[in-house]
């Protein structure tokens, strides 16, 4: 007899709706293209998510307003395309006054730290 196991289902707090209701979360979720579209790397993400949650932090992801950071066009050489998608993403974080980022990409947090800060972005 198969064993079922049931998963608790989790809302992850959205940051526009947040934002609606005058709220600011503690931190940003940057989930990434891996977190949200790898099959196998969406388990990363869930169990970041669980990390947070059992914590306590009040966090937020940005759902559909977060793109790529730009970082495989950066690295395939292609700049103006690397800072047209970085350029939408810190619009993006400054409108919601962002202070803290986290991420369990390895590239976003690379990009996010160590490329964007030369392009304006404030990275507190």
């Amino acid at each position: 007899m198969a064993e079922q196991i049931t998963k608790r289902q989790v809302t992850v707090p959205v940051m526009a709706d947040l934002a609606a209701r005058g709220e600011q979360p503690e931190i940003l979720f940057w989930v990434g293209c891996a977190g949200a579209f790898d099959d196998r790397y969406k388990r990363v993400t869930r169990a970041f998510v669980r990390i947070l949650e059992h914590v306590g932090i009040k966090y937020a992801v940005l759902g559909m307003e977060e793109t790529c950071t730009g970082d495989p066009a950066k690295r395939a050489g292609n700049e103006f395309l690397f800072q047209m998608q970085a350029m939408q993403n810190i619009t993006t974080l400054d409108g919601y006054q962002i202070k803290k980022i986290v991420t369990a990409c390895p590239h976003c947090f690379n990009t996010i730290k160590n490329e964007y800060p030369a392009l304006g972005a404030i990275m507190r």
